[in-house]
């Protein structure tokens, strides 16, 4: 039994199947035309390899495809790419404006490219990033529950006023009473057979009651207040729990492109010490710039090949039997033309 073996043209097929070249006439053109066709194809393959796991990164990560989706986005960004590169490819003479906005969309997609790969190698720091401006995020995102709070702090703390107020007036009132008040009694205890004074008692003294009804409001006013500031307390735990909460959730919570795009915007600009992230950020952007231009590079560097001679003759070819047929056309036309105007000639000849 014969071992099974490959083509040896496989990778000139798979190359035109990627190029949309023509195998049938390639494979009777020269060694050139093949040479050119190889080096085309091996730039789409570096193109394609790269933009494919681009695509796998971008799927799993941002659209939460899982792994066999994320197979099917590498899918879709390799077809994408195959076919905006043969758009320069076919194109048989390459205008400046075609090669500027080849240049300009090289630009864009390099710019998406580096910004993927850089948010994927970077994911542990923008992670940090994004814990470090977590707070703020909480908070904004707690507007409400801040709103709630800060009016319910603004109650309480008008009532401790309130009470605090009531609080002086009491002590002023208690400063200006005197402790006690004359209780009644008191006179002279007299001898009774000589009838002189043995004693002279004082009159009976007892606290100011008035006093005591101020300390009793005094002690009630307190409890009040103490009452409020355990609430106080108590609002600001309930509202540090709930910004923890939406910390957690924050944290927990699977992070979008356009977050994690906008943390590393500020880790790239953030040079402490050095601008590390953005040297190592503008060079996968230039290398994906410059395999972006590769294709457009190899097409414009080189020369006509018999391959696209071969194209243009046909083309001419085609041309000429158009001329042919027309003209055929044109003079088949002229012969109905003239019997018709024969046959009314004679229609029309008195008799």
């Amino acid at each position: 039994m014969e071992k099974f073996k490959l083509p040896r043209d496989m990778w000139l097929r798979f190359g035109c199947f990627l190029s949309g070249h023509n195998f049938q006439i390639l494979s009777e053109c020269s060694e050139a035309s093949k040479r050119d066709q190889k080096k085309i194809t091996s730039a789409l393959v570096i193109i394609t390899l790269i933009w494919s796991i681009i695509g796998f990164i971008f799927s799993q990560k941002y659209l939460n495809f899982g792994f066999l989706g994320s197979i099917g986005g590498a899918l879709f960004m390799a077809i994408l790419i195959v076919q905006i590169e043969r758009q320069i490819i076919l194109t048989s003479k390459l205008g400046f404006w075609a090669k500027a906005f080849r240049v300009f969309l090289g630009v864009i997609v390099a710019i998406i490219g580096a910004s993927i790969i850089d948010q994927y190698l970077f994911a542990n720091d923008i992670k940090i990033i994004a814990q470090q401006s977590v707070e703020g995020k909480a908070a904004k995102e707690s507007e409400v529950a801040r709103l709630i709070y800060n009016k319910q702090i603004a109650q309480i703390d008008y009532s401790i006023s309130n009470e605090n107020n009531t609080l002086n007036d009491l002590s002023i009132k208690i400063s200006k009473l005197p402790p006690t008040i004359d209780g009644g009694g008191g006179g002279y205890q007299k001898d009774p057979k000589t009838g002189k004074v043995i004693s002279k008692q004082g009159k009976n003294r007892i606290p100011n009651p008035e006093i005591t009804n101020l300390r009793n409001s005094e002690a009630a006013t307190n409890l009040r207040k103490r009452s409020l500031e355990d609430e106080k307390i108590q609002k600001a735990n309930e509202y540090s729990r709930a910004i923890k909460n939406k910390q957690t959730e924050i944290l927990n919570r699977d992070s979008g492109f356009l977050e994690e795009l906008n943390a590393l915007i500020k880790y790239l600009f953030d040079f402490n010490p050095y601008p590390t992230a953005l040297i190592f950020y503008l060079i996968w952007f230039f290398f994906f710039l410059l395999i972006e231009s590769l294709v457009l590079i190899i097409k414009s560097t080189h020369t006509s090949n018999d391959y696209e001679k071969i194209i243009d003759y046909q083309q001419k070819i085609r041309e000429q039997r158009l001329m042919i047929l027309e003209d055929k056309r044109n003079a088949a036309l002229g012969s109905d033309l003239n019997i018709d105007a024969s046959n009314k000639l004679l229609n029309n000849t008195p008799k």
